[in-house]
């Protein structure tokens, strides 16, 4: 017969990574570059993309690391 193990027997090693935020206009900035590219304003992109014109601007101008 052996005894029960319990949950506060057991030992284990979590790792908890810092989750980064990822912001709206890192979502569009893609589409936003695209659609700059073929000669839209930037109130054109806010409008395509339901977004404000800021938002547009910001996704235009991000660049991945």
């Amino acid at each position: 017969m052996q005894p029960i193990r319990t949950a506060a027997e057991i030992t284990a090693q979590i790792k908890i990574y810092p989750v980064r935020r990822v912001y709206l206009y890192q979502k569009f900035s893609q589409k936003a570059k695209e659609l700059r590219l073929l000669g839209m304003s930037y109130e054109q992109i806010a409008k395509s993309l339901n977004v404000s014109k800021k938002t547009a601007i910001n996704a235009c101008k991000y660049k991945k690391l």
